[in-house]
């Protein structure tokens, strides 16, 4: 066998070869975009034609063959073009030894890929235009190579011994903040996910925007610049959107326009800005739309209609026989639009009533301060105005905060941690659960709700509000698993669904208790203490006497991480004072978070009383305590209750049991019920004590 140079267009593809499936065009596209820069840098393999003397089978190389053809006809390479083939002297085996030659290879390693792509651009002097020519790819591809490369070393290490998956290196190279990268690698590397490129991605891009968020096109890209904002392209994302990096500047510079936008509003009670495309519905619940009254239709108005009825009568009666014409078609449209204007034209909302009223100031899609088109008035300031007060201008917008709001998805997070206390919590207390259980079906039939072909409105199915890939982990979720798996099974195991009621009905009572308290618990919905909707929770939270501190603690993985280093220095100055806080204020935030997490974990050399109380923290919105603790029990409406001005437990739902307020528990636990185990460690401890520092 030798290795010959032999014009191409002498060379056919040969059967023999073991590639039958049509080639990839992108990659088809690389390898000519490759070949042309550098020619044929890998033999063919092929074999002589009988009775065809200078004509030969390639059974090996049949892409680089068909680039080097297509480069011929389109007039990079000369007609002439020679290529090296390594001729065989027998061609019996010729498909063995394509099979082989295909077979045998081993896919570049990306981190050498990356290092690679890197080399051109730092070596050699070449633009990635350049470089992205030369082998046939994207601009982007080259250079989303190249942010690879320049990975945290933990991550590109990773890469390179394959414990993260390609996409994950992606995922951490959202953005190029090393810093952030080796922090998220950290607490993925001690999560349950462990490395999920969606969670990465995520957490990556937590305290970020897209350039096409409407916020973004509110402020402009030119003045987010001129006020210090970082952006950078996403490189691994579908589409080509850019990252702003500093969403919390980006948020205070809208905020920003919109007030100016407010500001320039007049007429309206009170204007309330809102940096979305519509008022969430806590904004909304406890306010009273006002409806614009209808006007009749004028003399001239009524005969304009009239006259649009007698044409699409006369249209409709032209085309029974052939339809309509799109001409005709467009008419008719036009028309029963102009009458339906006519038909809906309602008087403009009054002076006297503007006064009152409550106006929202949106964000439109496209970055345009808009009113909202529903104005509201609120009932309260209505009676009020009615009694001789009158409401002034003024413009209101929102609650203002030293420090940025928790993220979505960190929120999410927690909710869904907190529910599972109070649904472990549930689960053991039977009495509470069935009581529940009876509250909820009572309520949903006192609310008229239909029921289409169920025999029942009351379901076990688990809502969930957990974002994508997020797998809580803690003692709490750890004990209703247990729970679970102590739970009575057999009757599950019968086919028919009358057998399987008999076989739970023959359970003893505390098993079928059990099985009602988990039941229940899984039902309930993610809520956190200052969200609309948390009332009922917050209160049966307070009921059983749930403590957060001891079944959760914050860590950098699910909570300090997440927030921003300021968060984190007021966190550490609400436990030790200003002094504890100095201690870290110039610290890197992947180094204060875990240092909170430390001590809060009681596992950091402090004094005991600085240990004690941070044992004792958790953040505001995980507590099922409200901050105002006035007012009995039985009356009220903890629905519109909120971290600074909750009432305790006014308005509570009605639950079964000797008074308005759920049965304490008996000093004997009944036979029914279970006894939580105890977390044990730092976390249920009693906090006096110092303990050493944590290995």
């Amino acid at each position: 066998m030798t290795i010959q140079m032999i014009p191409a267009r002498n060379c056919v593809l040969s059967k023999t070869n073991v590639r039958r499936t049509a080639a990839n065009p992108a990659l088809l596209a690389q390898l000519k975009a490759d070949i042309a820069a550098r020619g044929v840098l890998q033999n063919l393999i092929g074999f002589g034609i009988p009775k065809k003397t200078g004509k030969f089978e390639i059974t090996a190389g049949g892409r680089r063959l068909a680039s080097v053809h297509d480069l011929i006809g389109d007039g990079t390479l000369p007609k002439d073009y020679a290529i090296p083939v390594l001729v065989l002297n027998d061609s019996s085996n010729a498909s063995e030894t394509s099979l082989a030659e295909n077979y045998q290879r081993q896919p570049m390693n990306p981190a050498d890929e990356c290092t690679a792509f890197r080399h051109f651009i730092d070596v050699n002097g070449a633009s990635p235009e350049d470089v992205a020519k030369r082998f046939g790819v994207t601009t982007r591809f080259v250079e989303g190579r190249i942010r690879l490369a320049g990975l945290a070393t933990s991550v590109f290490e990773a890469l390179r011994d394959g414990a993260i998956s390609l996409d994950a290196a992606q995922a951490y190279g959202t953005t190029s903040d090393t810093d952030r990268q080796e922090a998220v690698f950290e607490q993925m590397s001690r999560s349950y996910n462990r490395h999920d490129a969606n969670v990465i991605r995520r957490m990556m891009t937590d305290e970020t925007i897209s350039g096409e968020h409407r916020l973004a096109k509110l402020v402009g890209r030119d003045a987010y610049i001129a006020a210090g904002g970082r952006i950078e392209a996403d490189l691994f994302a579908q589409n080509a959107d850019e990252i702003w990096l500093d969403s919390a500047l980006a948020a205070s510079l809208a905020a920003e326009k919109m007030e100016a936008a407010a500001a320039a509003l007049g007429g309206f009670g009170t204007v309330v800005t809102v940096l979305d495309g519509r008022p969430a519905w806590d904004q909304t619940q406890t306010l009273r739309p006002i409806r614009a009254e209808r006007i009749d239709p004028t003399d001239a108005e009524r005969e304009r209609l009239a006259a649009i009825e007698a044409e699409l009568d006369a249209i409709e009666e032209a085309a029974e026989e052939e339809g309509l014409t799109d001409a005709e078609s467009d008419r008719v449209d036009a028309l029963n639009e102009e009458a339906a204007a006519i038909e809906n034209k309602t008087a403009d909302i009054s002076d006297e009533a503007k006064a009152t009223a409550t106006a929202f100031l949106i964000v439109d899609a496209d970055g345009n301060p808009r009113l909202f088109e529903t104005v509201y008035v609120d009932p309260t300031t209505a009676r009020g105005t009615e009694e001789g007060g009158a409401a002034g201008g003024r413009t209101d917008t929102g609650k203002e905060n030293e420090e940025p709001g928790l993220g979505k998805v960190l929120r999410d997070e927690l909710a869904v941690q907190r529910t599972q206390l109070l649904a472990l919590h549930i689960a053991s207390d039977p009495a509470t659960a069935v009581d529940l259980a009876i509250f909820l079906l009572a309520d949903k039939i006192a609310g008229n709700n239909y029921c289409y072909d169920r025999g029942s409105t009351l379901s076990g199915e688990a809502p969930s509000r957990a974002p994508f890939g997020f797998k809580p982990e803690g003692a709490a979720v750890d004990q209703l698993q247990a729970f679970h798996a102590g739970l009575d099974h057999s009757w599950t195991e019968h086919r028919d669904t009358a057998a399987r009621f008999d076989a739970f009905r023959a359970l003893d009572a505390d098993k079928r208790g059990a099985w009602a308290g988990w039941t229940v618990s899984r039902t309930l919905e993610a809520t956190l203490l200052d969200e609309k909707s948390a009332g009922l929770q917050n209160h049966l939270g307070r009921a059983l006497g749930i403590d957060v501190a001891t079944w959760w603690r914050p860590t950098a993985v699910n909570y300090f991480g997440r927030i921003r280093k300021s968060a984190i220095l007021n966190t550490l100055a609400e436990i030790g004072g200003p002094e504890m806080k100095s201690r870290y204020a110039s610290a890197k935030k992947g180094d204060i978070a875990a240092a909170a997490e430390k001590i809060c974990a009681g596992t950091a050399i402090v004094e005991a009383g600085v240990r004690a109380a941070a044992l004792a923290w958790v953040p505001a919105e995980m507590q099922f305590t409200a901050v105002d603790t006035s007012g009995g029990a039985g009356t009220g409406d903890l629905g519109t209750a909120t971290v600074d001005d909750m009432v305790n437990a006014d308005g509570a739902p009605w639950i079964a049991g000797d008074d308005d307020s759920i049965d304490e528990p008996d000093d004997e636990p009944a036979a029914a019920q279970v006894t939580l185990t105890d977390t044990g460690g730092a976390v249920a401890g009693e906090g006096g004590e110092t303990l050493e520092e944590a290995a």
